[in-house]
């Protein structure tokens, strides 16, 4: 049987949603280092190989809002 992520990943999850949405409708530098710290604290998460179909796009997420943090 497949394993599901916790409530606290999948809450992780839901979290970086409503930062990307908000930096769309108001960017900032400060805003774009919060979604990568998020990011970082997803990937670093114990469930974090249970959804391996969003791995990859995690590991891309994160490059891109380190770099756009530096901006």
């Amino acid at each position: 049987m497949k394993q599901q992520p916790s409530k606290n990943y999948t809450l992780l999850e839901e979290w970086i949603f409503i930062l990307t949405k908000t930096y769309a409708e108001h960017p900032s530098s400060g805003l774009a280092k919060v979604i990568s710290y998020y990011l970082n604290r997803l990937i670093h998460h114990d469930d974090f190989s249970l959804s391996s179909y969003h791995q990859c796009d995690y590991l891309a997420m994160q490059k891109y809002w380190q770099w756009v943090a530096t901006y």
